[in-house]
């Protein structure tokens, strides 16, 4: 008799085993909307909906390993403004003359 007393009630256990299971699974989805967090907007398509939130942290570990999901390193840019290009002057000395007067001409 003193086993009976010792033991709760199969029913008290079920529930409280019940409870306990869907805080973790709670617990689980919270981490896997968490880590997940971090994935740029475009990409979010690529990971499956299908699994379960373990699956789907064990496929993000498993992707980013392979670098699917890192960002390219973009060298910083002048902003676009481009250097003034200044025009060689000629040395007049050293041309022949008919090239003399043709830039004569063309002044």
């Amino acid at each position: 008799m003193s086993d009976e007393a010792e033991t709760p009630a199969p029913a008290a256990t079920d529930d409280a085993a019940a409870t306990e299971l869907a805080a973790l699974k709670a617990q689980l989805a919270d981490t896997a909307k968490a880590t997940l967090a971090g994935v740029p907007e475009h990409l979010r398509g690529l990971i499956p909906e299908n699994l379960s939130p373990a699956d789907q942290i064990a496929w993000f570990n498993q992707a980013k390993a392979t670098g699917a999901f890192d960002k390219p390193i973009v060298p910083p840019t002048d902003g676009g403004e481009r250097p003034a290009i200044t025009p060689k002057e000629t040395d007049l000395s050293s041309l022949p003359t008919f090239a003399k007067l043709a830039a004569g001409y063309s002044k």
